[in-house]
């Protein structure tokens, strides 16, 4: 956690660091295996150690950066970061005296999705370049995603869900071409509608979820999805 500081002097101190260093339905899909692939692919390897600072509990006191499409978020404690982004997150303390600092060109990345049983988290010292340059090509990647489908209405389905009927229901009154992908029957939707709402730095709580032209909305929300028709 950054100290209690002027906005001003937090952001800059951020800066530095880095210089140097609605009605919805059903339970949540299960989240699909190739995760653990994706924080791979995003710089989380690395050797397993054990920092001078305790990463465990709800990692207060500690400085914290998460990522996503967007770039890098601070948070104070672990319970502000989204879960989806829990499986990489930059630790760190400004207590640590220059001898018992990490080597500039590396950083420490946290696991702080399942403790262990001594209650902390797993940490990985990580080349900060390997690391900055496939954080980039993640966002590359999921920006080029987004305009692929941005001109697409897709509802995140299930088929026994109501709420999923009502939204198509709705878009079909409305004139409004959709596609319907159902996402426990098709592994690759469910891990798509993932992607997005990790990008979003949310996790679904259920189905529907619709991505009208880009902008995600959770559950079928009536008001929601006029305002988006209205604006085209």
């Amino acid at each position: 956690m950054l100290p209690d500081l002027p906005m001003m002097f937090r952001s800059a101190l951020l800066a530095f660091w880095f210089a140097v260093g609605a009605a919805a339905c059903g339970n949540p899909p299960a989240e699909p295996k190739p995760e653990a692939a994706r924080v791979e692919a995003a710089g989380a390897t690395g050797e397993l150690v054990k920092p001078p600072f305790a990463v465990k509990g709800e990692l207060e006191g500690l400085v914290l950066i998460w990522f996503d499409a967007e770039g890098a978020h601070d948070a104070h404690s672990r319970s502000e970061i989204p879960e989806a982004q829990r499986a990489r997150v930059r630790v760190d303390s400004l207590k640590l005296s220059p001898a018992e600092r990490l080597d500039p060109d590396q950083l420490y990345l946290a696991d702080v999705r399942v403790a262990g049983p001594d209650g902390s988290y797993p940490v990985r010292a990580v080349s900060r370049e390997a690391f900055e340059a496939s954080l980039a090509q993640v966002a590359e990647a999921q920006v080029a995603a987004r305009k692929q489908q941005a001109g697409e209405v897709i509802i995140y389905k299930a088929s026994w869900c109501g709420a999923c009927k009502a939204a198509a229901r709705f878009l079909t009154e409305k004139q409004v071409p959709f596609v319907e992908k159902d996402v426990e029957k098709d592994a690759a939707a469910n891990a798509e509608m993932l992607q997005k709402a990790s990008v979003a730095g949310r996790k679904p709580s259920g189905v529907p979820v619709i991505d009208f032209k880009g902008t995600l909305l959770f559950g079928f929300d009536q008001a929601a999805l006029t305002r988006l028709i209205e604006q085209g």
